[in-house]
C-alpha cells in the first residue's frame, strides 16, 4: 500500500534534511548554491543528495545512524523509494530491484569517485540491502555473499595516502535473481589487481591487509621482520584494518570453495613474506649470491619445492651454445627482479584462485532470469609518482565517465533532436578526446606500448619517444619539461604526470620459465595448480600466438566486456565525493568539493535535469500504464490521447513535451504519476483481496472434491479386488470339496463292489435273501458281518478299535437332526446304510455323565465288606490307627452319596444304522471320571468295633475295595 505523503509529496514522518534533497530543485545552480546545499546537509548528517538518476554521496569519515534495520525496512516496503523517501543508497538499490521486477530488465549500479571517496563502503551498503530484500527464508546464500566482503577487502585493499582501505583492484559483482525477485546466486569479476604493491609501496602506504594479518597470526611477528611489510618505514595502525584475522578465517569458513584450500593459502602468503627477505652479498651487476640461505629454505619448504633448484632458477640463466646448455650466473639486479616477479605471481595467482573459489560457492548453476550488477572500480588517482597502474586506473575511470556522459547527456540530446523537442542550449564536458588518446589504434598510448613490448629491443625510452612524436600536438597530451622520462595527460578530473620508467616490464610481467616449471612440479597440489596453464573456455587446444599479449591488453579486453554488459542494463549512478583531503570528519573543504562536483559530472547533471526532461516514454507505454488513473475513462490514442491523459492528471504543461512518438516528462512528473497509480491500486486492494481469497477458496474446494473422488475410486477398486479374491477362494474351496467328494464316492463304490458275491447255489441264494451268507470256511453268518483279509485284521488289531467310516449324518428318534455328519456308507444291494454320530455322542455323553449321582443306604455289614476289600488292597491290619478308623466307619456310616465332579476322558464311537427300514443306534464308550462320596453318620458300639477287626483280617476285603474303586 502506498505510504502517506505530506504536501511536498514526501512520505510523512521522514526527515529529508536541510536544503533540498533534489539538486534540480535549487533556485540557482551557481557554485555557491550547490556548495551551500551540500555543506548544510553534510553538517546535519544528511550525506546523500539526488540529482535525477544520479545519487551524490559525501564520505562522512565517521559512523552515522543511517543503516539500521528499521531504516532498511522503510525502503524495502516502499514502492516509490526515490520519490517518497530521502535520498539513500537503499533507495538506489530498491529502485534497481523494483525496476528489475516491474520492467523485466537487468539493472546495474556504477559507483565511481576519487580514491578515498567511500566507493567500497557504498558498495557494501548496496549489497547489504539487496541481500536483505531478496533473501530466501531458511537459506544462507545472502549471508555467504556478505561474507565475501572481508575476504576481498583483506586480499585486495591496502592503506594509501588518501584512503586507509583503498581498493587496489576493480570489481564487478553480479547478483543473480529469479523471476520472483529472489536471489539465486552471485558472481565476481575482478580487474587489474595492483601487483607492484606486493613488492614495493610509496611512502606512507602499506601492502595488502592480509599480509600483515598473516605475519601476526601465523609467524608471530609484526611488519618489522619482513621487507615487503616494512619498506615504507611506518607504524601499523591495527585499528584501521577492516577485520581481524579471526573474522577473516570465519568469513573463509563460510565459503566452501575457499575454505577447501585455506591452509595452503596461508603457506603461500608466508612464502611470499620470506621471499621478500632474501638478500645478496653484492649489488647491481655482481653475480647473484644469497647472503643467508634461511629465507630461501623457508620459502621452499612452504612451497614444497627443492631449495637448491629454486636457488638455481633464480640465480642462473641457462643459455644454449650449440648442442649444449650453459648456466650463466644472473646479476643481483636480475635475480632480485626474478624474486619480486615470483612473489607477485604467487600473490596475484592466489588472489585469482580465491575469486574462483568464491564464484564456485555462490554462482547459480542454472539460468537466472535477471541480475543486478554493482561496479566498484578504483577511483581516479594522481600521486607524486604515477606509473602504468595509475594510467590503467585513470583510463578505466575515463571509460566509465564516457558511458555516464552518453547515458545522461548525449543520448538524451540525440533523442530530443530525433523527436523534435527544443530544450535550448545544454553543455557538458566531453572526455572522448582523452579516451581516444589512450586507446585508439594504431597510435593510442596503450596500443603503442603493446607494440613496443613485442620488439626484442623495445624499451621505455623507445616507447616514450614514439608517443611524444605522435601526440605532440594533441590538446590533452604534453611533455614534462622538467623530467625527460615523464609525460602528462589531461584527464577529465585534471592533469596527471606519468613516469615512463618500468612501463614495459610491468606490462610484460616476466617470470623465468625455470621458475614456472619448478612451481608446476611442486609437491603442494595447490601451488602446482596455480601455475598450470588455464584451459581455453571453448575447450579447444591453445596455441602460442605470435602476437604479444600483455597486462594492458588483457585489461582492455575485460574492460570492454564490462561496458558491453552495462550497456545492456538499466544503469544507476552513484557519485562518491570526499569533503577534504585529510580523511577527517566534520571538515568540509569548498575547493575540494567543488572540483569533484565538476569532474564527476554532477554540475552538468544538475543543469541537464533542470533544463531537460529526464524521463521519456512512448505514447503506448504511457497510456497502457497510466490510463486507469483517469477518472473519465480511457483517452484517445497517440499524441492526442497522451495530452488528454496528462491534462486529466493535472500535469503542468511546462513539465512535459510531446514528441513524434514519445512524451518527455520533467523532474518528478513520472514519480507523481506512479504515486497516483499506486494510490488507485491501493483503493482497489480490498476488492482484489476478496477476489483472490475467493479464487483460493474455490481452488481449495475443488481440490477437496477431487481428493474425495480419488479416495472413493481407490476404495471401490479395493472392494472390487477383495470380492474377486473372495470369489476365487470360494471357487477353489468348492472345487476342492468336489474333488474330495468324488474321491470318497469312489472309495465307497470300490468297497461296495468288493462285497458283491456271485452265487450259483439256490439254497445259498435264499439264505442271502434272508440276511445270511457263507464265509470262506463254509460257515454261515449274518450278512452284515464283514469279512476282512489277514492284513486288514492285523491293522484293526493295532488300532484297538474299528476304523471309522467317513463322517455321515442321519436323524434318529434318539439322536437329533444334524448330529450326524458326512455322507452315508451303503452295501451293494442298497439294503443297509450307516451314518457316523460320534461327534454328537461325545458331547452328549460327557454332559450326561458329569450330571450323574448315586445314593446307597449302607449298614455296618456293607461297609465292613468294603473294608475287607481295602485290606486285600495291601492295607496292613497293623497300620497305626487303622483299626480305630474302621471301627469308626462301621459304627457311624448308614448312607453313602456319590457325585461326579469331573469327566477326564470319553472314548468310543457311535453310529446310526438303517436296515430294511429299521434304525438302530450302535455305540461303544468308556469313561474316566472323578467323583466324591459323602457319608451319613449312625450310632456305634462295641459290636461294630469287633466286626471291624474281623473284616480287616478277612482276605475278601481287597476284592470289595477293588469293585468299589471300579
Amino acid at each position: 500500500m502506498a505510504a502517506a505523503r505530506d504536501e511536498s509529496g514526501h512520505a510523512a514522518g521522514m526527515d529529508f534534511g536541510p536544503g533540498v534533497s533534489e539538486l534540480s530543485h535549487l533556485k540557482s545552480v551557481e557554485d555557491e548554491a550547490l556548495l551551500g546545499n551540500t555543506r548544510d546537509r553534510y553538517n546535519a548528517g544528511h550525506i546523500y543528495t539526488r540529482s535525477g538518476r544520479l545519487l551524490l554521496a559525501v564520505n562522512p569519515y565517521r559512523q552515522l545512524p543511517l543503516y539500521t534495520p528499521d531504516i532498511l525496512a522503510r525502503y524495502k516496503e516502499s514502492l516509490q523509494p526515490q520519490a517518497e523517501l530521502p535520498p539513500h543508497v537503499y533507495a538506489v538499490a530498491s529502485s534497481a530491484h523494483l525496476g528489475m521486477m516491474q520492467n523485466s530488465i537487468s539493472q546495474s549500479v556504477v559507483i565511481s569517485g576519487e580514491s578515498g571517496a567511500g566507493k567500497t563502503e557504498t558498495a557494501k551498503i548496496l549489497l547489504q540491502y539487496l541481500a536483505a530484500v531478496s533473501a530466501v527464508s531458511g537459506g544462507d546464500l545472502h549471508e555467504r555473499v556478505l561474507q565475501t566482503n572481508p575476504i576481498m577487502e583483506s586480499f585486495g585493499c591496502a592503506k594509501t595516502v588518501r584512503n586507509n582501505n583503498s581498493s587496489r583492484f576493480g570489481k564487478f559483482l553480479t547478483l543473480q535473481f529469479s523471476a520472483t525477485g529472489r536471489m539465486q546466486g552471485a558472481n565476481i569479476k575482478t580487474y587489474l589487481l595492483e601487483k607492484s604493491r606486493i613488492t614495493s609501496q610509496l611512502d606512507g602506504e602499506q601492502n595488502y591487509h592480509v599480509l600483515y594479518l598473516v605475519a601476526k597470526a601465523k609467524l608471530g611477528s609484526g611488519m618489522e621482520k619482513f621487507h615487503y611489510l616494512n619498506a615504507a618505514k611506518q607504524t601499523i595502525e591495527w585499528s584501521a584494518f577492516p577485520c581481524e584475522f579471526e573474522k577473516l578465517e570465519s568469513a573463509i569458513a563460510a565459503i566452501p570453495g575457499v575454505a577447501a584450500f585455506r591452509e595452503g593459502m596461508w603457506k603461500v602468503l608466508q612464502a611470499v613474506l620470506h621471499l621478500g627477505n632474501i638478500t645478496f652479498k653484492g649489488s647491481g651487476e655482481d653475480d647473484a649470491v644469497f647472503t643467508d640461505k634461511d629465507p630461501i629454505e623457508k620459502a621452499s619448504k612452504l612451497l614444497q619445492c627443492d631449495p637448491e633448484l629454486l636457488t638455481k632458477a633464480l640465480c642462473t640463466l641457462n643459455i644454449k651454445a650449440g648442442l649444449d646448455w650453459i648456466a650463466k650466473p644472473n646479476t643481483v639486479n636480475v635475480a632480485q627482479t626474478g624474486i619480486h616477479a615470483l612473489s607477485r605471481a604467487l600473490y596475484s595467482k592466489l588472489f585469482d584462485h580465491i575469486v574462483e573459489g568464491i564464484n564456485e560457492s555462490l554462482v547459480f548453476a542454472g539460468e537466472s532470469r535477471y541480475f543486478i550488477g554493482a561496479v566498484d572500480i578504483f577511483g581516479f588517482e594522481s600521486f607524486a609518482r604515477n606509473s602504468l597502474e595509475q594510467l590503467c586506473i585513470n583510463f578505466a575511470n575515463e571509460k566509465l565517465q564516457r558511458m555516464f556522459t552518453e547515458a545522461v547527456f548525449e543520448s538524451v540530446l540525440a533523442e530530443y533532436k530525433k523527436e523534435g523537442i527544443d530544450v535550448g542550449l545544454m553543455t557538458f564536458e566531453d572526455n572522448s578526446p582523452v579516451v581516444k588518446l589512450i586507446e585508439d589504434s594504431p597510435s593510442g598510448l596503450l596500443t603503442l606500448l603493446s607494440e613496443e613490448c613485442f620488439f626484442p629491443n623495445g624499451s621505455d625510452a623507445g616507447w616514450l619517444g614514439k608517443i611524444k612524436e605522435t601526440h605532440k600536438k594533441h590538446p590533452k597530451f604534453s611533455e614534462d619539461r622538467k623530467d625527460k622520462d615523464s609525460f602528462t595527460v589531461e584527464h577529465y578530473p585534471g592533469k596527471v604526470t606519468y613516469d615512463s620508467k618500468g612501463f614495459l616490464v610491468k606490462n610484460k610481467d616476466p617470470l623465468s620459465q625455470d621458475v614456472i616449471v619448478l612451481m608446476q612440479f611442486s609437491d603442494d597440489e595447490m601451488v602446482s595448480n596455480l601455475f598450470k596453464e588455464k584451459a581455453d573456455p571453448s575447450g579447444q587446444k591453445r596455441f602460442k600466438s605470435a602476437k604479444f599479449v600483455g597486462v594492458i591488453d588483457s585489461f582492455r579486453t575485460s574492460l570492454t566486456q564490462l561496458l558491453t554488459t552495462l550497456n545492456k542494463t538499466k544503469t544507476h549512478f552513484i557519485r562518491c565525493v570526499k569533503p577534504n583531503e585529510h580523511k577527517k570528519s566534520n571538515d568540509y573543504n569548498n575547493d575540494v568539493m567543488l572540483r569533484q562536483l565538476y569532474t564527476s559530472g554532477v554540475v552538468q547533471a544538475v543543469n541537464s535535469t533542470r533544463k531537460g526532461f529526464p524521463d521519456h516514454l512512448t505514447f503506448e507505454e504511457l497510456l497502457n500504464r497510466f490510463t486507469l488513473v483517469i477518472p473519465k475513462g480511457a483517452p484517445g490514442s497517440g499524441a492526442k490521447g497522451v495530452k488528454e491523459m496528462l491534462e486529466a492528471a493535472k500535469v503542468d504543461t511546462a513539465k512535459y513535451r510531446i514528441g513524434k512518438t514519445k512524451v518527455f516528462l520533467g523532474v518528478g512528473v513520472l514519480d507523481r504519476l506512479e504515486q497516483v497509480r499506486l494510490e488507485f491500486l491501493a483503493s482497489k486492494a480490498v476488492q482484489m483481496q476478496i477476489l483472490a481469497r475467493a479464487y483460493i477458496a474455490k481452488k481449495k474446494v475443488r481440490a477437496l472434491i477431487q481428493e474425495r473422488e480419488r479416495k472413493r475410486k481407490i476404495e471401490e477398486e479395493k472392494k472390487r479386488k477383495e470380492e474377486e479374491e473372495k470369489a476365487r477362494k470360494e471357487a477353489a474351496e468348492a472345487e476342492e470339496k468336489k474333488r474330495k467328494d468324488a474321491e470318497a464316492d469312489a472309495r465307497h463304490r470300490a468297497r461296495a463292489k468288493q462285497e458283491v458275491v456271485q452265487v450259483d447255489d439256490e439254497d445259498e441264494l435264499k439264505g442271502m435273501l434272508k440276511g445270511y451268507k457263507k464265509r470262506a470256511d463254509g460257515s454261515t453268518t449274518s450278512y452284515f458281518t464283514r469279512e476282512v483279509d489277514p492284513a486288514t485284521k492285523a491293522l484293526l488289531d493295532q488300532q484297538k478299535q474299528p476304523k471309522r467310516i467317513d463322517p455321515v449324518s442321519a436323524a434318529t428318534e434318539t439322536i437329533p437332526a444334524g448330529a450326524t455328519s458326512g455322507g452315508s456308507a451303503w452295501n451293494a444291494a442298497g439294503t443297509w446304510e450307516e451314518k457316523d454320530a460320534t461327534a454328537w455322542a461325545d458331547e452328549y455323553l460327557k454332559g450326561k455323565v458329569k450330571e450323574a449321582t448315586a445314593t446307597s443306604a449302607a449298614d455296618g455289614q456293607s461297609m465292613c465288606a468294603m473294608l475287607e476289600k481295602m485290606k486285600d488292597a495291601n492295607l496292613s491290619a497293623d497300620s497305626p490307627g487303622l483299626l480305630d478308623l474302621a471301627s469308626e466307619i462301621t459304627a457311624e456310616v448308614t448312607t453313602a452319596y456319590a457325585k461326579v465332579t469331573d469327566v477326564k476322558s470319553v472314548e468310543g464311537s457311535a453310529s446310526v444304522r438303517s436296515s430294511r427300514g429299521v434304525k438302530r443306534a450302535i455305540f461303544d464308550y468308556s469313561f474316566e471320571v472323578e467323583f466324591e462320596i459323602s457319608l451319613e453318620s449312625a450310632p456305634t458300639g462295641a459290636e461294630e468295633d469287633a466286626e471291624a477287626k474281623r473284616i480287616l483280617g478277612s482276605p475278601a476285603a481287597g476284592e470289595a475295595a477293588g469293585e468299589a474303586a471300579g
